[in-house]
């Protein structure tokens, strides 16, 4: 075969294009080592204060981006900008690579952690109901709706929903909605007895609107145990490497007089604490 010849040349070829895409492979940039390089992270969140909201002059704010803001500092990653996102598309986002982690205290469920992978916890809590003041149709918890017919409104995408289900509501009493403020306003309106969040949305909520209460006391239990949600960050299933560098962080983190001071003007103190891992939640347990 001649050195010149065209099928030496493109086996030539071939052979550098092989040896090409093997060192990129073998060197792929992992997000973790993307976001150390340019100094900044997007991450997805929704509206839902005190866990990761919006203020008047645009800055984000909460519970969740309070705390993965100290992680990033510490991991070398200095600005953490945020893509708001309607609750129920922060998966599907994070899958597209709209952003590159989910920072909404989102409760680890073992159908969430079928799409995406979670740090650790950072906090746990119940749930309650917002109802119009006074309660006029008597709805506490889910089962007073099961037993009186009554609607409850669930923002599409939380783990409410399920629990809902769990009660044994039907699908018509269930009124989906795309946000916060359109679960409160169904309330208003009587499409629905009540709106389902989680004890501190709802607290939140009441005190902002005359108009509402938060319904008290409010009761779930399932298979005998009293429900307790516990909530953290997502990113996708490839970025193992950023979630376990998170994860160090967050046990160095967690529960020390730094972090309680952090979290205390949203509301959360020591009694938040999680108790669970992102494995246990994830199996179910």
């Amino acid at each position: 075969m001649s050195p010149t010849s065209p099928l030496r040349r493109a086996l030539l070829a071939l052979a550098g294009a092989s040896a090409l895409l093997g060192t990129g492979i073998a060197h792929a940039e992992t997000t973790l080592e993307r976001i150390q390089k340019q100094g900044y992270i997007r991450i997805g969140f929704a509206n839902e204060a005190p866990y990761a909201f919006a203020t008047p002059d645009g800055k984000l704010s909460g519970e969740s981006p309070a705390v993965f803001r100290h992680v990033m500092d510490k991991l070398g990653v200095k600005e953490v900008d945020g893509v708001l996102t309607e609750w129920g598309s922060l998966i599907p986002g994070l899958r597209a690579g709209r952003f590159d982690a989910i920072v909404a205290s989102m409760y680890i469920t073992p159908t969430r952690c079928k799409q995406v992978i979670f740090a650790n916890p950072t906090y746990g809590i119940g749930e309650a109901l917002i109802v119009q003041k006074g309660n006029p149709d008597g709805v506490g918890n889910y089962a007073d709706a099961v037993s009186k017919g009554k609607k409850i409104a669930f923002v599409a995408g939380t783990a409410e929903i399920e629990h809902g289900k769990l009660a044994g509501m039907a699908r018509d009493q269930q009124v989906i909605v795309p946000d916060f403020a359109a679960a409160v306003a169904s309330v208003k309106s009587g499409r629905a007895s009540a709106a389902a969040f989680t004890s501190l949305t709802a607290q939140d909520l009441a005190a902002k609107d005359e108009a509402i209460e938060r319904a008290e006391p409010f009761t779930f239990s399932h298979e005998g145990k009293l429900y307790k949600g516990e909530g953290s960050f997502a990113f996708r299933q490839e970025d193992t490497a950023l979630r376990d560098a998170v994860n160090a962080e967050l046990a160095k983190f967690l529960g020390t007089p730094e972090h309680l001071a952090l979290v205390k003007p949203f509301g959360f103190d020591a009694a938040n604490l999680p108790e669970k891992t992102a494995a246990q939640h994830c199996a179910g347990e």
